[in-house]
């Protein structure tokens, strides 16, 4: 993109004049020259030893930290193991004191060395900037981790967090776990990433390229405009980040300072961070302001929520407040200065320096500074000593605590060109790179003399370990006291000055790296300038437009939402006829932005300045449609739907709109594609061609969307019909790119309509195929989830169900389909509970992944994992008191409503409940009151175990009825249910054979077969179950099979039959069941033991 044509000559010394000196009745600096120095002098006899100061009067603070860090990262291996073994909570120190008091040096100065020599591990500081706060995301936690991947690409072999072995681990994590597109966008956000990798040139070429600023065409046609799955996907980025150095590395400490100014995106994901429990080894250290009350509510809040995670043991909390030093602290400062040994002979001047600056320590060195710069200091070579007039200073100085006045007192002594030279490196933010400096003064300042004095004067330090010379300012009261040089009234035009001289002066390359830096120099004097030529106003809509596009993608809402509402205001009147690929870009974004913060009525605003232009085409519009659908779907709302078929609409793909039509056709296409299918091999399905029209791929991914709004809804017929309208494109058109989603869909709807085992698996794999073809080995969280809870558990067990809903919900976060992901990890969980993992373990999982279901109020997920959690919650209630309780299904009626999906699943969790608790005569109710679920749940693999449940509940029921008509009735009901899974079971279905065998048991006790054949039909079914890993069915089937031998009378029997039951439900955790079992049959235990 061409920079901003403006001529610009860079003569700030009048703007500056007035600021050239400053007197002051307490403080006088005098004016002096500095000459050329190649660097930071060596120190002399005569001079305060500055560089060389220790850390004085932090003795408490050190030892709190010392024992903190080592309490929790143990210094041997097994004994950190043992520690992580039981323990996944984060450490978090938080840090507080007022500006100036000392919080960094002390961090720094206590951490580094036992972190990096003594562990092993690795140090990194990040700093947030008040100026960049609303422009720049995330900026303390990637200056943080650039500088952590700095230290690692500077090792020299003296420390063994960087060696070879553990950079080729890490990269080899990263490309797994993040894939091509992942790590681009890591490496656009943090670019050192890419020399850690030492990538092949073919990954280093496309990494390289992700890097570059797109133009604006290009931008409109690869953004995806979904703002919270952008969020997604670069929070899950930064966790397989965390995670995989915290993996290879003894210890990572990162302290981000300064947090009072941090940006909403950091705090999200440092929440993220905290709430993953895979990240291990990872101390935060938060410091902050105490005195900056304009603050005072983000800290509150972040310490809000460290307590409450703190009381959920997820993370290990430290607070250190940093006070004041006292005399003898300073006492002690003073005698390092000075290189004195005598600790009485400068108590008096101590004494006064501390009443003068308050004990804090930062002016208390500027203070020092300034003692010696006009002589009320200084070493007497004579006398080989230093001296000081302590009356003088006592009555030509007085206290202050304006550190920011004092440091600007001292500026005052530099010359007018240093001066200049001080306002221009401010406006660069807290660190910049020599070259910036160099552009920004036009070439009329030695700015080698400038930088040499001001590292002299402690002002600016030199980073280490980079090639390009980057300076940082040593204490953010620094560059304040430097950005206090402008006056008040030019300081906004001053700003927009040295934004336009580094916009003209940088590399066209290279501007989407400084976007921030120069719209923060930019836009505050621009959007409140009336005069502005129109040619500069236009330029700085583009450059909003692009920032928006790059902060959009890094998932920071609030900047994005600042950068487009100012490009907006930069358009000229009549926009939409004179720019409008700008216009279109600027407008997308904002209805998009204002989607993601959940404010209708400004996203209908915008949405309708773009639907208004009729010069647009569909594909133009499509953005802004999906930004309005996500904000719908969102809320589980009907209009979701209509948008999508108001789209399709404008697409040429119509759907009849009554219910009776829609049936019909559903009904129609079932059977008419169930015969063509039947004819096509996987072979002909794979080499139909790929769609390359645009209106042909958008109306595919269109379709899919208004499936699973559709679906969302309760309207499964009309997903239904989304189904067949993809089928019907791809077998006419070829595979447009969603096709495979399509067909993956098409299975369950087989399943219900023609129970047919056999075509739902060749349907699943014509879509495995259609997604290899086009993606290659790639899949999506989408196609993941419908496998994984719709297709794969009819042919597979249970475990390679979770294992590619796990990689569904992994390839969500990692490619930002936010909803999908959440759907595979939540339909996770509840196939956990359906494959009776441990209750205590399952509970700890779904407490993890509600937060970010509860966070992004993602609608059906949401509820599914509530359901569930309280399914789980209710069995883990140790009371064996169940008369009274409040059913699921109760609590579920308020939450869910209309969700016809969460109300069968509902029934679902509660059967399980039922069945574990033993509540048969409240289980059979249920089976009778709801019926089969097939059709409310399609295909789903909750089926298996609901209509298992109801089988048995109703021969269970059947077996203690007295009622001759009520036995046939319950028998008939339940071998309706039991055919059923007879049928899957013989047609393949691995998750039913033992559930077919235990209601055989069950059977036979009903038609009162003799024992023997009872106990080896019931043994056979608990063999199955253990070896499935179905413990509670294991557990149930010993119970049963204990009652029954107790009702022959053999209680020896039936006590083993209880005691293996007991340590079944034990290993489930269900203690209450287990308890209650222990003490009904205590004597047939006990009979059992003492045979």
């Amino acid at each position: 993109m061409e920079g901003l044509k403006l001529s610009v000559t860079g003569d700030f010394g009048s703007c500056l004049e007035p600021k050239s000196t400053f007197t002051s009745s307490s403080f006088v600096w005098e004016k002096k020259s500095f000459k050329k120095s190649s660097n930071v002098p060596s120190m002399t006899i005569d001079q305060l030893r500055f560089s060389e100061l220790q850390l004085h009067g932090r003795d408490r603070e050190q030892r709190m930290l010392l024992d903190f860090l080592r309490e929790n990262y143990p210094m041997d291996d097994k004994s950190r193991r043992e520690k992580h073994k039981h323990s996944h909570a984060k450490q978090v120190v938080l840090v507080s004191g007022v500006s100036g008091v000392g919080k960094t040096r002390l961090i720094q100065d206590i951490l580094t060395q036992p972190v990096e020599v003594e562990m092993c591990g690795v140090f990194a500081i990040g700093k947030y900037d008040l100026q960049q706060q609303t422009a720049e995301p995330y900026l303390g936690i990637v200056s943080a981790c650039q500088e952590m991947l700095q230290k690692m690409v500077d090792y020299d072999g003296t420390n063994s967090f960087a060696s070879p072995e553990t950079l080729d681990g890490i990269r080899a994590d990263l490309l797994n776990d993040l894939g091509q597109n992942g790590l681009s966008l890591l490496v656009r956000i943090l670019p050192m990433v890419s020399k850690i990798l030492g990538a092949s040139e073919e990954l280093t070429v496309n990494l390289e390229s992700s890097t570059e600023t797109d133009g604006i065409l290009e931008q409109l046609a690869s953004n995806e405009g979904k703002m919270n799955e952008a969020k997604a996907k670069l929070h899950f980025a930064f966790r397989v980040f965390f995670r995989t150095f915290c993996k290879h590395l003894p210890l990572v400490v990162l302290a981000l300072d300064d947090l009072q100014w941090a940006d909403t995106a950091s705090i999200e994901l440092l929440s993220d961070l905290l709430a993953d429990r895979a990240i291990q080894n990872l101390m935060l250290i938060f410091l902050y302001r105490s005195d900056e009350s304009d603050f005072a509510t983000l800290i509150a809040k972040i310490s809000e929520e460290l307590r409450d995670k703190e009381s959920k043991q997820m993370v290990k909390l430290l607070k250190i407040d940093v006070g004041r030093l006292f005399e003898i602290d300073v006492n002690s400062i003073i005698l390092d200065l000075l290189s004195m040994d005598s600790s009485t002979a400068t108590l008096d001047l101590a004494a006064l320096c501390c009443r003068r600056t308050g004990g804090n320590v930062f002016f208390l060195l500027a203070f020092l500074r300034m003692l010696k710069y006009n002589g009320y200091l200084e070493y007497n070579f004579g006398l080989l000593k230093w001296t000081w007039d302590l009356e003088k200073i006592e009555s030509e100085t007085v206290a202050t605590t304006n550190v920011v006045e004092l440091t600007k007192l001292k500026m005052s002594s530099f010359s007018k060109d240093y001066q200049t030279l001080l306002a221009l490196s401010s406006c660069l933010g807290h660190s910049f790179e020599k070259k910036d400096l160099d552009i920004v003064s036009c070439g009329k300042y030695s700015t080698d003399d400038f930088l040499a004095v001001a590292q002299e004067e402690g002002m600016l330090e030199l980073l280490a370990g980079r090639i390009s010379m980057r300076y940082r300012w040593t204490h953010d009261s620094i560059q304040e006291a430097a950005a206090s040089l402008i006056p008040t009234n030019e300081s906004l035009k001053f700003k927009y000055d040295v934004g336009k001289l580094l916009l003209s002066g940088i590399e066209e390359k290279d501007t989407g790296r400084y976007l921030f830096v120069i719209l923060g120099l930019l836009n505050p004097f621009a959007l409140t300038a009336d005069n502005l030529p129109q040619d500069e106003r236009l330029q700085l809509a583009s450059l909003n437009y692009l920032a928006s596009t790059q902060s959009s993608k890094l998932s920071s809402i609030s900047s994005t939402s600042n950068f487009v509402k100012s490009g907006i205001a930069f358009l000229p009147e009549g926009h939409w006829q004179s720019h409008p690929e700008l216009s279109l870009g600027l407008f997308t974004i904002a209805t998009e932005v204002e989607a993601a913060q959940m404010h209708e009525q400004a996203m209908n605003w915008y949405a309708s300045k773009v639907m208004q232009q009729d010069h647009l085409t569909i594909l133009d519009k499509l953005r802004v449609y999906r930004a309005q659908i996500q904000y719908w779907g969102m809320k589980n709302d009907d209009k979701s739907v209509e948008l999508c078929l108001a789209a399709l609409d404008q697409l040429g793909c119509r759907f009849p709109r009554s219910s009776l039509l829609q049936t019909i056709s559903l009904i129609f296409s079932l059977m008419k594609y169930k015969h063509q299918l039947k004819k096509r091999t996987i072979q002909e399905i794979s080499n139909l061609p790929i769609v390359t029209s645009p209106e042909i791929r958008e109306m595919g991914s269109m379709l899919n969307e208004l499936s699973l709004h559709a679906y969302g809804t309760g309207e499964t017929t009309l997903s239904g019909l989304c189904t067949m309208k993809q089928l019907s494109i791809t077998l006419e058109k070829g595979i447009n790119g969603s096709s495979y989603y399509g067909f993956v869909t098409l299975a369950p709807f087989f399943m219900v309509a023609f129970d047919d085992l056999k075509a739902t698996s060749q349907i699943a794999k014509y879509a495995d195929a259609m997604r290899v073809r086009e993606h290659g080995t790639l899949s999506t969280a989408g196609f993941n989830m419908v496998q994984g809870c719709f297709n794969l558990p009819w042919a597979h067990t249970w475990s390679h169900s979770l294992s590619v809903l796990r990689e569904g919900y992994k390839n969500g976060m990692r490619e930002g389909q936010l909803r999908n992901g959440l759907y595979c990890i939540v339909a996770s969980l509840w196939t956990c509970f359906i494959a009776q993992v441990h209750l205590p373990t399952l509970k700890s999982d779904i407490e993890v992944y509600m937060r970010q279901t509860i966070e992004l109020d993602t609608g059906l997920p949401l509820n599914n994992a509530i359901l569930l959690k309280r399914s789980v919650e209710m069995l883990l209630d140790d009371s064996e008191q169940t008369e009274g309780r409040q059913s699921l299904l109760d609590e579920a009626r308020s939450l869910i409503g209309d969700d016809k999906f969460n109300s069968a699943m509902a029934n679902v969790f509660q059967g399980q409940i039922y069945y574990a608790t033993g509540e048969h005569q409240k289980g059979t109710n249920l089976a009778i009151k709801t019926g089969i679920l097939l059709k409310k749940l399609l295909s789903a693999s909750a089926n298996m175990p609901s209509i298992f449940h109801q089988s048995f509940f109703l021969y269970v029921s059947a077996q203690d009825t007295k009622s001759w008509r009520t036995r046939r009735r319950f028998q008939s009901l339940a071998k309706k249910r039991h055919d059923i899974l007879r049928k899957w079971a013989k047609d393949g279905c691995p998750n039913v054979v033992h559930y077919v065998a235990i209601l055989d048991s069950e059977l036979a006790i009903l038609n009162g077969s003799d024992k023997k054949v009872v106990e080896d039909l019931y043994q056979k079914a608990i063999v199955l179950s253990a070896r499935g890993g179905m413990i509670l069915d294991a557990a149930v089937a010993n119970e049963r099979l204990g009652r029954f031998f107790e009702g022959l009378g053999d209680t020896i029997e039936a006590g083993r039959r209880f005691e293996q039951a007991i340590q079944y439900y034990e290993d489930y955790g269900l203690t209450s069941r287990a308890m209650y079992l222990q003490k009904q049959y205590r004597d047939h235990i006990s009979s059992w033991s003492l045979r």
